[in-house]
């Protein structure tokens, strides 16, 4: 048998998900996406009204980054989903939290199979979430949100302080949303 790699998972992973959201312009699908102040990295992320996050673990790899993961992207995605080899099944159900969804690989090795449907939830953590934008970002922010153009001086933590304080959340990451699916990550 040939070991699964990260990637022929990967390859597996974003065929299925370029099919399932062919054609849908709000949808951005970013590969290694870095988190919490390059901290961590998502194999996979899904941004369309949500953020789905998608974490690739291969015959090849271990699962030891695995707890420091998890406690990362509850931070920052509403749905994660854990595609993993048949080898890892059991002691991933052990480790992630209930509402992630897992998927392993087909036995044919061609597709991906669902065994349990992940669940959205309303746990990000906004100060992680704002922590996703680069420092041109916060400036258009910043106007967006009509605060005085001198505070776009301001050292990241005090932006942070003003943006975190402000009441208008759905515009916040609705615009985080958009920067992220119109990014350019090359």
């Amino acid at each position: 048998m040939i070991k699964m790699k990260d990637k022929d998972i990967r390859n597996l992973t974003l065929r299925e998900l370029y099919q399932l959201h062919d054609g849908e312009k709000n949808t951005r699908i970013i590969n290694e996406m870095g988190l919490i102040n390059g901290e961590s990295r998502i194999d996979i992320a899904v941004v369309n009204g949500i953020l789905h996050g998608y974490e690739l673990k291969s015959e090849s790899d271990n699962l030891s980054r695995l707890p420091q993961q998890i406690e990362n992207y509850n931070k920052i995605f509403e749905r994660m989903t854990i595609v993993t080899d048949q080898k890892y099944i059991k002691e991933v159900k052990k480790i992630i939290p209930s509402w992630w969804g897992i998927m392993t690989v087909r036995k044919d090795k061609k597709g991906l199979r669902e065994l349990r449907k992940g669940r959205k939830v309303k746990t990000q953590d906004e100060e992680a979430l704002l922590n996703l934008l680069w420092k041109n970002e916060y400036n258009e922010l910043i106007d967006l949100l009509g605060y005085p153009k001198k505070i776009k001086s301001y050292r990241k933590q005090q932006l942070f302080d003003i943006i975190l304080k402000d009441n208008r959340k759905s515009i916040i990451k609705k615009y985080i949303y958009d920067t992220l699916r119109k990014r350019n990550y090359n």
